[in-house]
């Protein structure tokens, strides 16, 4: 708790120590992201982090109803929902052992069930030992269990990871080009075979289940998200993002990040992450829900 209150008070000074830097960078960013918007459905409020803060939540987002838990590429950070006050911090999330006998070094979209959080963690560029492992979701603190992946049935690592209490299963799929779902039950990580999808999506970054349906969001040309029939295998457009579109070189204008799901009084249901045009901020944008983009 102790610690908790020092990385708090450390935020405030330093925010206000580098605020004219800070300004700045909020002031660039913003610009050039206002460049990259196309034709989307429009958020209805953001949450925005610019600076050091960014590497903590550049990869994913999930929820335990209570605050928001980011994944950054080797940590996690929970915060509350003022998106101020870190409750618990694990910057470097990343066991040891699976450090040295996996080579592991990249956390990607998480995902919160019974208290866990479930993080897929890779051997980023080598993709050998896909691992899906749980933390605690109040400390952070990984919790001893987890599992490796079939490399022959994920060939790119694992870039996300979705929990879907109602059947008792996590989902994963590959990193690109998705043309199934691939499910393992949730308590034992025994292998239960597949979901095929009606149509590929690519470059899945994250997804959450709501109301018996899985809502991915992706990098792909419009950063999209998607939502997916688990019991049909029907895929369809929910809405685009802000980023620029077409893509004139690879996550040129930002990055479409992971996406969860949580009704809040504002209305607002689907709470989405993107990183900005220049990498520097993240961005919580919060969507009501809304009728299909054709």
């Amino acid at each position: 708790m102790e610690s908790l209150k020092r990385i708090n008070t450390l935020k405030k000074v330093s925010k206000i120590v580098l605020l004219p830097f800070t300004a700045i960078l909020f002031v660039l960013t913003s610009v050039l992201n206002m460049l990259f918007v196309g034709n989307v459905y429009r958020w209805e409020s953001v949450d925005r982090t610019v600076g050091l803060e960014t590497f903590q939540r550049s990869q994913g987002v999930t929820t335990d109803g209570k605050s928001w838990i980011f994944s950054g590429k080797t940590g996690l950070v929970r915060i509350a929902f003022d998106n101020e006050t870190v409750l618990a911090i694990n910057e470097e999330a990343i066991p040891e052992e699976f450090s040295e006998n996996y080579g592991s070094a990249h956390i990607g979209g998480i995902s919160y069930a019974n208290g866990y959080i479930y993080a897929p963690i890779e051997d980023s560029k080598k993709w050998e030992y896909p691992i899906v492992a749980l933390f605690d979701g109040e400390t952070l603190e990984y919790t001893g269990r987890h599992v490796i992946l079939d490399n022959s049935l994920m060939t790119r690592g694992v870039p996300w990871v979705t929990c879907d209490t109602e059947n008792g299963l996590f989902y994963v799929a590959e990193c690109r080009h998705s043309t199934e779902l691939l499910c393992y039950d949730i308590e034992t990580f025994e292998y239960k075979g597949t979901i095929p999808l009606e149509k590929e999506v690519d470059k899945i970054q994250g997804a959450e289940m709501y109301k018996g349906k899985l809502y991915a969001a992706t990098n792909d040309a419009t950063r999209a998200v998607y939502e997916i029939d688990i019991k049909t295998g029907e895929v369809k457009k929910f809405f685009d993002r802000i980023m620029y579109q077409p893509k004139l070189i690879d996550n040129f204008g930002g990055e479409g990040e992971g996406i969860t799901v949580l009704p809040m009084e504002d209305g607002t249901v689907f709470h989405a992450l993107d990183i900005g045009a220049l990498f520097i901020d993240s961005n919580l944008r919060h969507y009501k829900e809304k009728p299909y983009t054709e």
